[in-house]
Formats: C-alpha cells, structure tokens, sequence
C-alpha cells in the first residue's frame, strides 16, 4: 500500500514539473505573439514598459526557480492563477467549462461499458456474432476519437438536418422548461459522444470478451448446467457477477483515454469544454490555462489509475 502511495506522488510531482516547463520552453511571447493559428492579432500595440508591467502582474518576469516555487504555493491554496487570454482566474473558467467535459466523459463510460458488455456477452454465446464483432472492435480501436469525430460530422451532423453541426447548445435560445433545455443539450451533445463511445467501446468488449471466455471454461459452470439451470441465468448472473471487478477496473483505466478523446473530440464540434479552453490556451501561449487544464486532467487520470490498482490487487488477492 505505502508503494501504491510514493507511486502517486512520485508520478504527480513528475507530471506537475514537467507541466510547469512545458509551456514555458514554448515558442513566443504572450503579450508579443500573433497567432498564425487563428490569424488573430494579438499585439495589441504595448509598449515595452507595458509588456514589462504585464510580465511582473503574471510574475513571468522571475526565474524559473522563483516561477515554480509561487506557482506551487498558489497550487497547494487551492489559487491557479490568472488567465492571460479569458484575464480571470483559471479556477473560475475550468469551474465554468469542466461540467460540460466530465458529463460528456461520464456518458461516453456509460454508455461504451453498457454496449461492451452486451456485444461480448452475444459474442459469447454466438460465435458468428464473435466473428464479426472481434474484428470491427479490432479496427475501431485503432481510430483515433478525433478522425471519428471528423467523419461523423462530415457523414452524418452534415447530411441531417435536425442534428447540430457545433456547440454545447443553441446559441441565444429560449426553452420553455427544463425538458426542453434538457432536449437541446443532448442533440449538440449527440455527435460527440458517438464518436468517444466509438472510440472507447473496444477496450470494454475486448475486456469483458476476455472474462467471459475465461469464465465460461471454469468447472462451475459445467456445474450450473447439470443442475438445470437456464442459460441465460448462467450467463448474466454468473457471467456478469464474477467478471464485475474486471470491467469496474477497466472504467478507471479507460478514464486517461477519455480525457485525451474529451479534448480532441470536443475542439472538432466545438463542444464548450476545457479541450476548447486548452486549445485556445496554446494558441494564445495562456501560461497559467494551460497549467490548469493539465493539472486537473493528470490529477484525475492519476487518481483513477490508482483506483483501477486497488480494485486489480484487492481482486487478484480475493482470488489468491
């Protein structure tokens, strides 16, 4: 236990120094720099004492040294800093724009654990069915979330009128009551969670598929059959219970994937979460947004990795 613990806080102080130096060994100024990405001219005609001013506001004029040990203190108040670009706290913009990606990321787990398990479970019990779902599975898990994202909107958003091309929800809308607000939310969202639960559907029908064979050759199933009982009572109680610490584990493992299609997915229908905050941060050298966005997303995915270990050791331990 104390190892799984040094582990996480070893790999965090990693991820947190090199996600200090990162953006700073960047390329341009952000009070100098003209974006060739969006052709937004950022040089707003500051003077050199102006452009010294905003350095010391930002405390971008110390040494890297002096930059990390503030900018660790603030981290450890709980303060991340002011954002160049959105000129507000970074905490108050990722509070503002985080529940669009992690409801976006909850429902592509959701929704790609629920689907994985029903395939394997059919392709357990049917072989055709295996035949053609291990190697449209296998094809798909190697598509990136982004140029999923790109084809259905090129495919399907773009040829359907009803399904929106872009954004979180419709923009200067009235809805008359929650459902209808509700209803708006989930057709923006439609697009990008097909294309993360295209993405993410593989790892939890490769995992529950390798269970469910394992299983399906123990002696107590064998067992189970000669007492009469049903086989679609074996398969979904017995299944399903004993594979269940394996696919709860592979939700946590499956979050670093999650985050990284949230951010891709989310800038190709410009979905109003902190991958377009991230994006926009880069484009526009936003030292400190940059900062915020990875720390919370490294934070997460570490703290969900060490989950998916606890769950793995307490049930290899069970089972020993």
């Amino acid at each position: 236990m104390r190892k799984r613990w040094l582990w996480l806080i070893c790999s965090f102080l990693a991820i947190y120094l090199v996600n200090f130096l990162i953006p700073r060994l960047m390329p341009g100024d952000p009070f100098r720099y003209t974006s060739s990405v969006s052709g937004d001219d950022l040089d707003a005609g500051y003077s050199a004492e102006q452009v010294e001013q905003l350095r010391a506001y930002y405390r971008l004029d110390e040494p890297l040294a002096g930059q990390l040990l503030d900018s660790t203190a603030r981290a450890l108040r709980g303060d991340l800093g002011d954002s160049i670009y959105y000129k507000k706290p970074v905490a108050e913009v990722l509070a503002e724009r985080l529940p669009w990606s992690l409801g976006l990321m909850a429902a592509s787990l959701a929704v790609s654990l629920t689907a994985g398990t029903v395939f394997a479970l059919w392709a357990a019990r049917r072989r055709n069915a295996d035949r053609v779902l291990y190697p449209v599975c296998s094809v798909l898990a190697e598509v990136p979330a982004f140029l999923l994202g790109v084809l259905l909107l090129f495919l399907v958003a773009a040829r359907v009128r009803w399904i929106p091309l872009s954004g979180g929800v419709t923009p200067f809308a009235r809805h008359a009551d929650f459902g209808e607000r509700l209803s708006d939310l989930l057709i923006h969202a439609l697009m990008p969670l097909c294309a993360m639960v295209l993405a993410q559907l593989p790892q939890f029908f490769f995992t529950a598929r390798a269970c469910f064979l394992s299983e399906l050759e123990k002696p107590y199933l064998l067992a189970a059959r000669a007492k009469g009982l049903r086989e679609g009572r074996i398969r979904f109680h017995y299944l399903l219970k004993n594979s269940a610490a394996a696919l709860v584990a592979r939700i946590f493992l499956s979050v670093s994937t999650a985050v990284g299609a949230t951010l891709l997915v989310e800038n190709v229908f410009a979905y109003p979460g902190i991958g377009r905050v991230l994006r926009e941060a880069v484009a526009y050298r936003d030292f400190p947004m940059i900062q915020g966005v990875f720390l919370i997303s490294s934070l997460l995915v570490l703290v969900c990795l060490f989950l998916a270990d606890r769950i793995n050791g307490d049930s290899a331990g069970g089972e020993g």
